[in-house]
Parts: structure tokens; C-alpha cells; sequence
């Protein structure tokens, strides 16, 4: 508030009111930025990544044995991945934690998979291997949406 003094009288009065709302059109503008833009890289990399582990899961029925190097790389693909979206700060932890989902060994999703067909190296059943297959794509789906919802430049 001001105090304006006009003939001995005192009057309250309020700053400009547009002075106000700039001041509000900031904080809202500062406010809206809670997420990273889309990138197209992010985009490729989950979609090539989705392709090659749906490719190598389907292997599953072996034992991993047989296909320990496409293991391997799918462990350094998915790895690259997380480091790349971890490395955007912040912005773009929403992302980052459904990478992490993935990531995780002890879970069920792709590592969880990769770690527990490794560990008992047999074949899994195909009625599993569809099951896990179709959890982990709807993972790798929820990384691709939040992808093609960031704000575009």
C-alpha cells in the first residue's frame, strides 16, 4: 500500500494494478516450466531401445546363454539411455524415473527380466515371456508418451 497525503487528508492506495499482474504473469510463467522440451533424440533412443529389447526378450524361451551378448548390449543401450535423460537436470525427472523402472534389477520390468534369465539361465515359458513382454512394452509406451507431450520448440 501507499500512503498518499493530500491536504491533511490520508489516503490508502494501491500500486498500478498492472504492475500486479506482471508481477503475476512471472510467477505463473516461472511456474509452468516444471518439465524438460521434447527432444528428438530421447525419442529415437526409447523407441530403437523398445524394438531391440522386445527382439531379445523374445529369445527368452532359451537359456540366456545363448544370447549373452545381445543381453549385454540391450544392459548398455538401456544404461546409455538413463544417463542421457539423467544428465537433462531436474526438468526432466518424470522421465528419468520410468527410465529408472526400468533399470532396476530387482524389479520386473527390463533389467528385473534380464538379471532373473541370466541368474537361472533356462528358458522361460512363452506364455511368461508375452506377459513380460507386453509390461515392458507398456513401460517403454509411457516413456515415448511423456516424450511426444513435452512442449515442442
Amino acid at each position: 500500500m501507499i500512503i498518499n497525503r493530500k491536504k491533511n487528508n490520508i489516503r490508502l492506495t494501491s500500486p498500478k494494478p498492472w504492475l500486479y499482474s506482471g508481477v503475476i504473469l512471472a510467477f505463473l510463467l516461472a511456474g509452468c516450466a516444471t518439465i524438460s522440451v521434447y527432444d528428438p533424440t530421447s525419442y529415437k533412443n526409447a523407441t530403437d531401445l523398445k524394438a531391440e529389447s522386445l527382439l531379445v526378450i523374445q529369445k527368452a524361451t532359451d537359456a540366456a546363454d545363448k544370447h549373452t551378448a545381445e543381453i549385454n548390449q540391450v544392459r548398455i543401450e538401456l544404461q546409455k539411455n538413463f544417463e542421457y535423460e539423467n544428465g537433462k537436470g531436474k526438468l526432466n525427472s518424470l522421465t528419468v524415473r520410468q527410465w529408472q523402472l526400468l533399470l532396476d534389477p530387482n524389479g520386473n520390468l527390463l533389467a528385473g527380466l534380464l538379471k532373473k534369465w541370466e541368474a537361472q539361465n533356462k528358458g522361460f515359458s512363452q506364455a511368461f515371456v508375452d506377459g513380460v513382454s507386453k509390461n515392458i512394452s507398456d513401460a517403454f509406451d509411457e516413456i515415448i508418451r511423456l516424450e511426444q507431450h513435452k512442449v515442442k520448440k
